[in-house]
């Protein structure tokens, strides 16, 4: 999603983060509608190119040719994605439509107008996992990650749980023994057709969890909690599900969800927590988290999203 605060641009509200060295170029290659609203693009990488190595969660600042503005955008797509080893080596960008930001106007033009574009950008951010906050050892120590997204902040936590999916368990960077997934979004309605629309990775995150059920070294669960309108086509209003190790709860997530993810306090030495989302929630659970017993500073990791 794009991260570009209308007052302040990205490139100005991020110019503390690092950035790693070099420039890649990529072509647009592929447009998949996911909603009225947000669409994914695929960004073919040049196989005679410099490889990229960037980290689960990191974003992009975009070079459009001919747009005055750097676009900022998460990655979406696991490391793994972007290996000169892959037949289409590639990064993924999901992209909310915004017509008064440049980069995210021109990501939202008719398909055909802008597949086969080529597009220059760096690498930066670190809003990363496993956490930067951690040395080594007490990475490979950990026994729990827990995830909280709001709305748009789910962006780079996709990248870094299809990245841990792909790594599998018992390896640094990989599923630890339990990992929990609180995601809330809203259900937008099609305004031709009045039906719910598809929310962005619901149905990627559901198919993680199902590979992970059951699971002998992994309790995997991921709960979606769908706010806004909670009835179903006819207004009826719905029940919560729960479908082995994935949830679905007609509400917003709260204080009791939070410490429920985050487990027994005296098992907390080994834990970590992500929270990405806009600025107040953020903030609240951020604050929240870091005074719960048995949890350090250091291991609750927050990006906010404008």
């Amino acid at each position: 999603m794009a991260t570009v605060k209308d007052s302040v641009p990205h490139i100005i509200r991020t110019a503390e983060d690092p950035r790693q060295r070099g420039i890649w170029t990529a072509r647009l290659s592929k447009v998949e509608h996911i909603n009225s609203k947000i669409r994914l693009l695929r960004l073919s990488l040049q196989r005679d190119g410099p490889p990229l190595r960037h980290l689960p969660g990191q974003y992009v600042d975009l070079y459009i040719p001919n747009i005055d503005v750097v676009g900022g955008f998460t990655i979406t797509s696991p490391p793994q994605a972007s290996s000169l080893s892959q037949d289409d080596p590639h990064i993924e960008l999901a992209i909310q439509s915004s017509p008064s930001n440049p980069p995210a106007a021109y990501l939202w033009r008719p398909a055909q107008e802008i597949l086969g574009s080529t597009m220059t950008f760096r690498v930066g951010g670190n809003f990363v996992y496993p956490p930067p906050t951690l040395d080594q050892e007490e990475c490979r120590a950990l026994d729990r990650v827990v995830f909280v997204a709001g709305g748009v902040g789910i962006n780079p936590i996709m990248s870094m749980i299809s990245a841990m999916h792909v790594l599998g368990a018992d390896k640094l960077g990989g599923m630890t023994r339990t990992v929990r997934v609180l995601y809330a979004a809203r259900r937008e309605r099609n305004g031709e057709t009045g039906l719910g629309e598809e929310i962005l990775f619901e149905k990627r995150l559901k198919d993680i969890a199902a590979k992970w059920e059951n699971h002998a070294h992994v309790d995997f669960k991921y709960t979606l909690f769908e706010t806004g309108g909670h009835g179903d086509a006819d207004g009826a209003m719905q029940d919560d599900v729960v479908q082995g190790n994935t949830a679905t709860r007609y509400r917003r997530f709260n204080h009791d969800d939070l410490f429920d993810a985050l487990g027994p306090e005296g098992s907390r030495t080994h834990t970590a927590v992500y929270v990405c989302g806009l600025p107040t929630m953020t903030d609240e659970f951020v604050a929240l988290l870091q005074k719960a017993p048995g949890m350090e500073d250091r291991r609750v990791l927050c990006e906010k999203w404008w």
